[in-house]
């Protein structure tokens, strides 16, 4: 079973899930926090970022982002929910939204009742099926989870997007060969744009200036 974890997430969450059998690959993540399997994103976040989030828009942004990745999204509330006046409504109205675009919304207690979430979601997201890295061809799982990842590296490329070219091209040169309007009818005139344009883009080095050379 394997989690990718954001690289700015507690340590303490990712010891937790490594003592409880869960492979985790940590690496930049703009999207979410948590990536399980091939379609599921988990956002963390404690009850007072959770409000500020609300205040400010951000949250709602976050999740139409998150649903441009995986069909299923789940949010994690660290601390206690018992919320008065102004604040208790604004909550309320939140889950209303979230609720009916599809988005769980969990209260845990702390980083340790998330990682054994995040356990449990790993476990009933895989269960005895292989993961997205195939594991029957054990000499080809590192390869496959090589280009996965390096999909994944690509701004506008989610799990969701990754799995669809891998399931059309064979290998990566296919996928970086592929014309645009093939990959816009797999991931979307967006996305498909976006990873051309980092295909395509230049390389630019600043040349160091020595200190010899000023004199």
């Amino acid at each position: 079973m394997r989690i990718v974890m954001d690289d700015r997430e507690p340590e303490s969450v990712e010891r937790i899930l490594k003592s409880n059998g869960i492979i985790v690959e940590r690496k930049r993540i703009e999207v979410a926090d948590y990536l399980i399997g091939a379609d599921v994103c988990v956002e963390r976040k404690t009850l007072e970022d959770f409000l500020r989030s609300i205040y400010d828009g951000r949250l709602f942004d976050q999740v139409e982002e998150m649903m441009r990745c995986c069909s299923r999204i789940l949010v994690l509330v660290e601390g206690s929910h018992r919320l008065d006046g102004r604040g208790r409504l604004h909550y309320l109205g939140a889950l209303a939204y979230l609720s009916l675009k599809g988005v769980s919304v969990i209260h845990v207690n702390g980083y340790e009742d998330t990682a054994y979430l995040l356990t449990y979601l790993a476990r009933k997201v895989e269960g005895d099926k292989p993961s997205i890295i195939p594991v029957r061809r054990r000499r080809k799982a590192k390869s496959f989870e090589e280009a996965y990842s390096i999909l994944l590296s690509f701004p506008s490329i989610g799990p969701k997007s990754a799995e669809k070219l891998m399931s059309e091209f064979k290998n990566l040169r296919e996928i970086f060969n592929a014309d645009f309007p093939k990959l816009k009818s797999l991931i979307g005139e967006a996305k498909a744009r976006k990873f051309r344009e980092v295909l395509n883009s230049p390389f630019v080095y600043e040349r160091e200036t020595k200190l010899e050379d000023q004199g």
